[in-house]
């Protein structure tokens, strides 16, 4: 196995998932697994979350669903993004509730139901601003008369999602949140009741506490991070990701040498330069180049040049470090900690997209 992994605490995700519970008492539960469970394995974490009582579990696409289906996994599964039309099959073979974003979505979905003499669970969705996918709050009676109307398909939640909830500024999400509970009244007043209610994400369970409803949708936090620093120090979470290689060779340069490609960086005086393996095709970006540090016996070590395809170079200066020694690039070690927050604040970006990027190509290790 490559030295190059990353090193997931399950401990730390069980965790997460009872500590984002206790601050949602009274609501279901539905972490987010889609993107590879943020990048930390789908079928490893669905699992353990499935073990501790998950109510839902999210996924973006029915492919995702269809991969927990069958690796055995029996919780439900929410798709939250629209079907697509030749998936009509998908989601009542594998039992797949989907989001109810058009009509012509649900007459398929309807038509393969009664085809395999199965009831299949959905979840209305109202864009309240996002403007992104769902039904506008002046439409959401119309079609629930229509879809009511329609064979073996039927309404198990409502929900929304926020544009701005990870800002601190809330006047938006919370024009957002008014809209929606206008729309769930007035769709109660219509006789259509829904058992599920929702729309908080990680973020909106931070700043949002009205937004709980009866389920929330925590995506990042159930991996230890945050969207912003300033909510990841509002819910004292615990990463559970640690991105890792080592040593594989190293170098004296003089001073005035080139390094990478580039020769974007040059040596200013005589120092040893380490090169580890790991690279942009496992996900570390190129556009760490210049910015990004690990850590090498709990010190911070400046990664330089150009950072490659399947290598990255670290100057060591006069330290005596070896070959096959532990190098931190996200994680902690000794003291010091690498965040991928951080890593986001360095190369203009979201934690988001730091963690999803992590390529097939890096284990994962579970611990």
């Amino acid at each position: 196995m490559r030295s190059t992994i990353a090193e997931i605490d399950t401990v730390k995700l069980r965790h997460n998932f009872h500590h984002i519970r206790s601050l949602t008492p009274g609501a279901a539960i539905m972490p987010m697994v889609k993107a590879n469970a943020y990048g930390h394995g789908i079928i490893e974490c669905s699992r353990i979350l499935s073990e501790e009582g998950a109510d839902f579990l999210g996924v973006a696409f029915a492919s995702e669903g269809v991969m927990l289906r069958e690796d055995g996994i029996t919780t439900p599964i929410v798709v939250m993004t629209p079907p697509e039309p030749n998936e009509a099959a998908l989601f009542c073979t594998y039992d797949l509730q989907p989001v109810a974003c058009s009509i012509e979505s649900m007459i398929l979905l309807s038509n393969e139901a009664v085809a395999q003499n199965k009831v299949l669970h959905y979840h209305l969705y109202i864009d309240t601003g996002l403007s992104r996918d769902g039904i506008l709050p002046n439409e959401a009676i119309d079609f629930m008369i229509a879809a009511s109307s329609l064979k073996n398909i039927e309404a198990i939640g409502i929900c929304t999602h926020f544009a701005t909830s990870d800002e601190i500024d809330t006047t938006f999400a919370k024009v957002q949140l008014k809209s929606f509970n206008q729309v769930v009244e007035n769709l109660q007043s219509s006789e259509f009741i829904f058992r599920y209610v929702h729309a908080a994400n990680t973020a909106g369970i931070a700043h949002l506490p009205e937004a709980k409803f009866t389920l929330v949708r925590p995506g990042l936090s159930m991996y230890g991070c945050a969207p912003t620093h300033e909510l990841e120090s509002k819910l004292s979470l615990e990463p559970i990701l640690r991105l890792k290689t080592s040593v594989l060779s190293l170098r004296r340069l003089p001073s005035g040498t080139s390094v990478s490609y580039g020769r974007r960086y040059n040596t200013a005086r005589e120092t040893t330069i380490a090169t580890i393996p790991i690279g942009y095709g496992d996900g570390y970006m190129r556009a760490l180049t210049g910015k990004a540090e690990c850590l090498i016996r709990g010190k911070r070590y400046p990664i330089v040049g150009t950072i490659c395809m399947d290598e990255c170079m670290v100057d060591i200066g006069d330290d005596e470090i070896g070959c096959g020694e532990e190098v931190m690039l996200i994680g902690s070690q000794g003291k010091e900690c690498i965040t991928a927050g951080q890593l986001a604040d360095k190369c203009g970006t979201i934690p988001y997209e730091i963690l999803t990027a992590i390529s097939a190509r890096v284990p994962r290790i579970y611990r």
